[in-house]
């Protein structure tokens, strides 16, 4: 009866937040960065500033979720991203909230969205705002936007799987994370995340939810210095690839 009840608490919590994640990111669009636009001129620092309020309400977000009961987490070396500028963030990407753990940790921040994002009428206003980059299709001017965002001194978070990846399937990495690199020479910084039960996955009705309340690991690991390539382009590409997922997948469980 008492874990019965539990699951029931943690589909209201569930329930909870999905709402004020619409509801929130209507409200910031609506209320808040209209205000930040309107009193600061400097698109620069607008920039920053929305940046940074997103972090703050990412950080809000999820101490509403723990102290609702919906979710767990641990974090080891967040200190790290903390004080990490102008760096390429790689991390493997098993649920849908593994970018609001990682942007609650760190400031400066910015992320590739798909088209549909920008469609989307709760989160249209904040990635314009924050001067998210959007994957609308165009490869090349991808690139460029994200090399001129690190060197901007900005960090920028990439799942290189793209979307993703289920249990039990081979995680396969893409290639433009390692073009990103060599082009800018900005460091990577590795991140593994882990959600144990499974939760929110690709594909899955957000009111699924699993046996137990879900437990997210963060963990922050080395940084890797890019250095200018003495090999040829696509071989470098495909060797930093490489490099990086070895060892993504030797810090995460079998």
């Amino acid at each position: 009866m008492i874990k019965l009840l539990d699951r029931f608490w943690r589909l209201i919590a569930t329930a909870i937040s999905f709402a004020l994640f619409g509801l929130g990111g209507l409200f910031v669009a609506i209320f808040v960065f209209p205000l930040i636009n309107l009193l600061v001129r400097d698109r620069a620092r607008r920039t920053e500033i929305a940046q940074s309020t997103v972090h703050t309400i990412w950080r809000i977000y999820v101490r509403i979720m723990v102290v609702l009961g919906g979710v767990s987490y641990e974090t080891h070396g967040a200190e790290l991203l903390r004080n990490d500028r102008g760096t390429l963030v790689i991390a493997n990407h098993p649920s849908l909230l593994d970018i609001v753990f990682i942007m609650s940790l760190m400031e400066r921040t910015q992320c590739v969205v798909k088209a549909g994002v920008w469609n989307n009428p709760f989160m249209r206003g904040v990635v314009t705002a924050a001067n998210y980059i959007p994957n609308v299709g165009d490869p090349e001017k991808l690139l460029d936007d994200c090399v001129a965002a690190l060197k901007a001194g900005n960090n920028l978070v990439i799942f290189p799987e793209g979307s993703r990846t289920p249990p039990g399937r081979k995680r396969k990495y893409q290639r433009g994370f390692a073009r990103i690199a060599l082009r800018s020479k900005a460091p990577l910084r590795l991140v593994t995340v882990t959600c144990d039960p499974p939760t929110l996955l690709k594909g899955e009705p957000w009111y699924k939810i699993p046996e137990r309340r879900p437990h997210w690991t963060i963990r922050v690991h080395e940084r890797i210095d890019v250095e200018d390539a003495s090999e040829e382009q696509a071989l470098a590409v495909r060797r930093l690839c490489a490099d990086v997922e070895r060892r993504i997948e030797e810090c995460l469980p079998a």
